[in-house]
């Protein structure tokens, strides 16, 4: 007999049809008159089972008598009735639905179907039993009342949903069960061989590889390949097999080594309904909109996200690097990193630190609408090459869309309130204790997360600079309109905090409708101690520039659109510049090859700023018209000043001349329609720099970077920001016991580690020459050359040097002040030239590197270090023309970074103090060019 209201059959069956010919679940509801949840839940059966027939269900819970209950009491040491407890199958087998038949499954087998099965699509409609088992876990479900809260609009499951219901994240103040915590291979006794993990005992006896080195290295590859736990007891039972007792049998004592701040992520919660912030502990109901809540339903539908609170983090930091704050390499009188800004330098406090955070989304799934959104943080204090190596991931939020920007950032912003105002206490590695506070200073993300942040109006519409008060002006595009932001010639005023506040408070005085000055209302961002809202921002020049302007122009050149126009490239142009950039050997601080401009829908931003600042400059001489490459060149040449090492104050005057003049142009070159607001922003760079130093000290391409990282860190699609927070606090701590396990290990050992680990902290072979010049490899001996000898002799700085009694060591690399230098023929061994140098003379290219023996009285100690590395280069002579009358600031100053030379035969000899910089080198219709390379980020 059919249950009460239950749909027939052939109903459910053509529900199954209709989802095997693509349609959704929310046009099968609307075509058949059915229920939305109801259709979910048939394809889910469908899905499981393969039948739309009704299956049995588990049967009537056996009646517990009185005797029964006192021995479950005294067994258990729990009142509450069998049925009820996590343990009995009836309760598991309500989050299934209608259950399957009877089987002899184990309780643990019971538990590994709920963890799969559970999940947002658990919106029940006609499964009494599942209802009832809802209201008694308080539970916010519904069948379309609307006074509770209803998701049957959400089609796609929640892949967090599942794991964080078998309770796998954990809080300070609540601890939830793990779905693998009764595992029949684990066991609570320590395992013999956690004694030998840092010691010196070898797998076997004659192996090279220490039982704590090989753990290490099986750390780091269950985290990077996100072994499942089948999977990491199978490996770990097949290397037994190799060789007994080399690696321990409880995956407890791998884990309890590979999760660092165990029992610090904290989970926060947002309602449903107002996403109005309710904290760690959401409680009962809604203090805004009084919505009723459920922990556990929260868990279920992923309202929520993770935070590791700065303070653990910081403390452990600066244990390790607090010998490195503040050393930073300076110039009299130049703009550098962050701390030769002029805002910095006025509110620097000793005895405190600061921050620069990024808040942007990525997405997660190519064709998806989930994202995560974490918050990242780095140390201004820390030079910049450490600042890369050390971000601090504080929250991270998984889900559809965009965060709301309240709830997001409330845990950021009262923790920085707290370190603002009393600081905390850390000690050093001998012991030392410090007191430090912590204050925010800049931010860095692109326009459209930069306006959420900031509460202002988009880009696009009126007032949507966040830097100035440019309306910005709407005009005719192909078939539509665009807002451009052309050059003013009266100026611009700029925007400053009191002016923000007393506007914020304007539109929060009459509506949230009307917004003033591009300002909607205030922003949270208010309450973070001693950040200003508008000059704490800097612009991005990774998504303006790289992925806006270059990309901007670069596409409009070859748009078939605009065949008529002057400026408009052809397919044999395409053809001539996809043959000139394969040929090109760029140096290792560009991270990919070049590619062809007919790949170029696929460029990232790396790519389109190489090809900007280094390739453009010479191939497209003489394929784009004179007068727009003369435009063009303005860019590179205002970009090469901001991405120096070193900048003078006339030095950025000439680079705001050069980017003003670029946007000014555009509407006589291109059109108006053209004037983009990432061609605006352009106008902003020159301040940000003035205030917190040069480009690359505040660049979103550190932070890309880890969020690139951060989606590698997951598998599957289940519990995504559990697995993301997880792995990247357990990559750290594999780094940091790295440091300690692996230091006298072998070349390959090492190598295969950084492999695993993403890592650069280990390099092969390292040979320390100073404190900032290592070579790489091992070196081979043999003797100087007739023609070395005569350029050490020509060196008055090297006339200490024997060359005719004294064998030298050669080496075909080394790493100066963090710069790879190669000698000329392993450069072109592996098609990447860093080989040419900018000398305090001259620009050369490396022939090679030889270690030569000091003068010293150390008696032929085993440990004499006193030794000097010297490259021996070939000059490349300078082509210079002579200035004319018509010559400008700007000729010149691109006349500074774009070198023309030659080859010649003359060789020098000089030591890593004559290295002014490393430089890029091109060849192009016969002709050689040379540029210095700006300062890219490091990996």
């Amino acid at each position: 007999m059919p249950r009460k209201k239950e749909l027939s059959e052939d109903l459910r069956a053509k529900i199954v049809d209709l989802h095997k010919t693509g349609k959704g679940y929310k046009i099968i509801a609307r075509t058949l008159g059915i229920h939305l949840s109801t259709v979910r839940e048939i394809v889910h059966k469908w899905r499981r089972f393969n039948t739309v027939a009704t299956l049995p269900r588990s049967g009537r819970p056996t009646k517990t008598s009185a005797k029964t209950k006192i021995i479950n009491e005294a067994g258990h040491g729990s009142t509450e009735p069998k049925g009820n407890r996590r343990g009995d199958s009836n309760h598991k087998k309500a989050h299934h639905g209608s259950a399957g038949p009877a089987d002899d499954r184990t309780d643990s087998d019971h538990q590994t179907a709920t963890h799969v099965s559970a999940g947002p699509t658990d919106d029940r409609r006609g499964d009494s039993e599942h209802v009832m088992h809802i209201a008694r876990d308080n539970t916010v479900y519904n069948d379309g009342d609307t006074d509770c809260y209803s998701s049957d609009s959400d089609e796609d499951e929640d892949p967090t949903a599942s794991h964080l219901s078998a309770g796998k994240a954990e809080t300070k103040e609540h601890q939830e069960p793990t779905s693998c915590a009764s595992s029949d291979d684990e066991t609570t006794e320590e395992d013999p061989t956690e004694q030998f993990f840092c010691g010196e005992k070898k797998i076997y006896a004659g192996s090279s590889v220490t039982m704590g080195a090989l753990l290490l290295l099986l750390l780091a590859f269950i985290v990077k390949h996100g072994l499942s736990k089948a999977a990491s007891r199978d490996l770990l039972h097949l290397l037994n097999l190799v060789v007994p007792g080399c690696v321990p049998k409880s995956l407890r004592f791998l884990k309890k080594h590979s999760t660092d701040y165990n029992g610090k992520t904290e989970i926060h919660f947002y309602c449903p309904r107002c996403t109005n912030y309710l904290g760690v502990d959401p409680g009962n109901e809604c203090s805004v909109c009084q919505q009723s809540l459920s922990r556990k339903y929260l868990i279920l539908k992923a309202y929520y996200f993770l935070v590791m609170p700065l303070e653990i983090q910081l403390r452990n930091l600066l244990a390790r690097v607090h010998s490195k704050l503040g050393k930073h390499f300076t110039r009299d009188d130049s703009f550098s990193d962050v701390h030769t800004g002029n805002k910095y330098k006025s509110e620097r406090q000793d005895g405190s630190i600061t921050l620069t955070f990024n808040c942007d989304g990525s997405s997660v799934f190519s064709s998806s609408k989930y994202s995560i959104w974490p918050i990242l943080c780095t140390i201004n204090e820390l030079p910049y090459v450490e600042r890369c190596k050390n971000v601090l991931l504080h929250t991270l939020w998984f889900g559809k869309g965009k965060p709301q920007v309240q709830s997001f950032l409330t845990p950021f912003i009262n923790e920085l309130q707290k370190l603002s105002a009393a600081g905390f206490c850390w000690k050093d590695e001998i012991g030392s204790e410090h007191h430090t506070t912590v204050t925010v200073k800049i931010c860095t993300c692109d326009a459209i997360a930069r306006a959420m942040v900031q509460n202002f109006e988009p880009f696009n519409k009126e007032f949507g600079c966040g830097f100035c008060y440019h309306k910005g002006e709407m005009v005719i595009k192909g078939r539509g309109f665009t807002r451009v932001y052309p050059i003013q010639m009266d100026g611009c005023d700029l925007r400053h905090m009191p002016e923000t506040v007393q506007l914020a408070e304007l539109v929060m005085g009459n509506s949230y409708d009307q917004s003033q000055m591009g300002v909607k209302g205030p922003s949270l961002l208010f309450l973070l101690p001693s950040f200003d809202i508008i000059k704490g921002f800097v612009p991005d020049y990774m998504h303006c520039f790289c992925l806006g302007v270059v990309r901007q122009f670069v596409n409009l050149w070859f748009d078939p659109l605009y065949a008529s126009k002057d400026f408009h490239l052809t397919d044999e142009h395409l053809n001539d510049l996809d043959r000139a950039l394969c040929e090109i050997q760029p140096p290792n601080e560009i991270s990919r090859s070049p590619r062809s401009l007919s790949e170029r829908m696929h460029w990232t931003a790396c790519e389109w700023r190489a090809f900007a600042l280094l390739y453009s400059p010479v191939i497209l001489r003489n394929v784009l018209p004179a007068v727009y490459y003369k435009h063009w060149m303005l860019l590179p040449c205002a970009l090469h000043v901001l991405l120096s090492h070193f900048a003078t104050q006339d030095e950025l005057n000439c680079a705001e001349l050069c980017l003003v003049q670029f946007v000014a142009q555009i509407p006589s070159l291109y059109g108006l329609e053209h004037c983009s607001y990432d061609c605006h922003v352009l106008t902003h760079l020159t301040e940000g720099v003035r205030n917190w130093g040069l480009l690359w000290a505040n660049s979103v391409f550190v932070f890309q970077d880890m969020n690139s990282r951060l989606l590698q860190m997951y598998s599957g699609t289940q519990s995504i920001s559990l697995q993301i927070f997880k792995n990247f606090f357990s990559y750290e701590k594999i780094i940091r016991q790295g440091s300690a396990t692996l230091q006298d290990a072998s070349t390959e050992i090492k190598d295969f580690f950084c492999s695993m680990a993403s890592c650069d902290r280990f390099t092969k072979s390292l040979n320390y020459i100073g404190e900032e010049l290592v070579t790489l490899g091992s070196g081979s001996q043999r003797v100087l050359t007739p023609r070395e000898i005569a350029a050490l002799q020509k060196n008055e700085t090297l006339s200490w040097c024997q060359p005719h009694r004294d064998s030298v060591t050669e080496y075909k690399r080394c790493v100066y002040k963090n710069m790879l230098v190669t000698s000329l023929e392993c450069s072109g061994t592996l098609k990447r030239n860093n080989s040419v140098i900018e000398t305090s003379s001259c620009f050369a290219v490396v022939e090679s590197l030889v270690v030569v023996p000091k003068p010293c009285s150390c008696e032929g100690r085993p440990d004499c270090s006193c030794r000097e590395l010297v490259f021996f280069c070939k000059q490349l002579q300078r082509l210079t023309r002579q200035p004319t009358i018509q010559d400008t600031q700007i000729n010149t100053n691109i006349a500074k970074f774009l070198v023309k030379v030659r080859n010649s035969n003359e060789l020098c000899a000089i030591t890593c103090q004559d290295i002014v910089s490393k430089c890029f080198m091109i060849e192009h219709v016969g002709h050689l060019y040379v540029m210095r390379m700006p300062v890219f980020e490091t990996h």
